[in-house]
């Protein structure tokens, strides 16, 4: 008797309906993850805004009062010049605002992971970060820290951009632009809020919340110098070897995120120099820019 065994018609077919299934597995797979992503990125910035208020009430009890206004959220995670005790992801760039004692969630925006957060009606919802290579051409193939980048962030000019911190599949790559802002009249920190507020508007493609400053321990870190053992007064001054980091014309140092004492912070000098200035004083800013990978 003669076996009859499958055409290659309908091989072909089972390959096809196989392939199919695969394909909606995979999709059904990777939606179930985009969307695990997402809730672990609005989950960590409620915890955040929740460590903030915190943060908050333990200062008044203290005597002491955090004033109004929208706060930077830096690399580390940290208030600008306030600490955020938080156990957990925190996040790596945003703004938070502040009024009566309570954070103003929709006035707020937060960077967790490779995820903007922002609030509607006191619920957190999130959305991917613009993509590096979406926005900027590389010159050099390569995400290292240095790396040259020209970037259209939408104010229709080519904007040359470092890297200063290399992201991750899962935190996005900080990129200091090769030039500084003016503050125009303002001093201190209402300066550089008001300017990178400013910038922000100038910079359609990104968010508010993707536009921050430095933090003296990143520009430290990039140009290979021991951040920790400078920053303790463990060493002599330091003068910076990448010239990328300031030497570009500008007229006066720029601030970093990171606080030295109350009434000071950490600034970049126009010679390189890493050293701290009152917050009364007047520097420029040089914008640092979030993207993911």
């Amino acid at each position: 008797m003669k076996k009859k065994g499958f055409t290659l018609i309908e091989l072909l077919a089972v390959i096809v309906v196989l392939a199919i299934i695969a394909l909606i597995a995979t999709l059904i797979v990777m939606n179930v993850i985009s969307n695990a992503s997402k809730g672990a990125a609005e989950r960590s910035a409620d915890n955040y805004i929740k460590a903030v208020e915190t943060l908050i009430a333990t200062e008044r009890l203290e005597g002491n009062k955090i004033a109004d206004g929208t706060y930077t959220i830096g690399t580390d995670g940290n208030l600008q010049f306030e600490t955020v005790e938080l156990s957990g992801i925190k996040p790596s760039g945003g703004t938070i605002t502040i009024k009566d004692g309570q954070v103003v969630k929709e006035k707020t925006s937060i960077i967790v992971g490779n995820y903007t957060v922002t609030f509607e009606n006191g619920n957190a919802k999130a959305k991917e970060l613009a993509k590096l290579d979406d926005l900027c051409n590389l010159e050099v193939v390569t995400h290292e820290v240095g790396a040259e980048y020209t970037c259209d962030l939408g104010d229709g000019h080519n904007r040359i951009f470092y890297v200063l911190e290399a992201g991750t599949s899962s935190r996005p790559a900080t990129l200091i632009l090769e030039n500084n802002f003016d503050t125009g009249g303002s001093h201190g920190w209402t300066g550089v809020e008001q300017t990178l507020y400013d910038i922000s508007m100038a910079w359609p493609k990104l968010d508010r919340s993707q536009i921050g400053v430095p933090s003296v321990e990143q520009i430290m870190v990039a140009d290979g110098k021991a951040a920790d053992a400078y920053l303790n007064n463990e060493s002599e001054d330091v003068h910076l070897e990448n010239d990328w980091l300031y030497d570009f014309q500008e007229r006066v140092g720029y601030w970093t995120s990171s606080l030295d004492g109350y009434d000071g912070a950490w600034l970049i000098f126009s010679n390189g120099e890493v050293g701290t200035a009152p917050l009364t004083d007047k520097h420029e800013v040089r914008p640092v820019i979030r993207l993911a990978l």
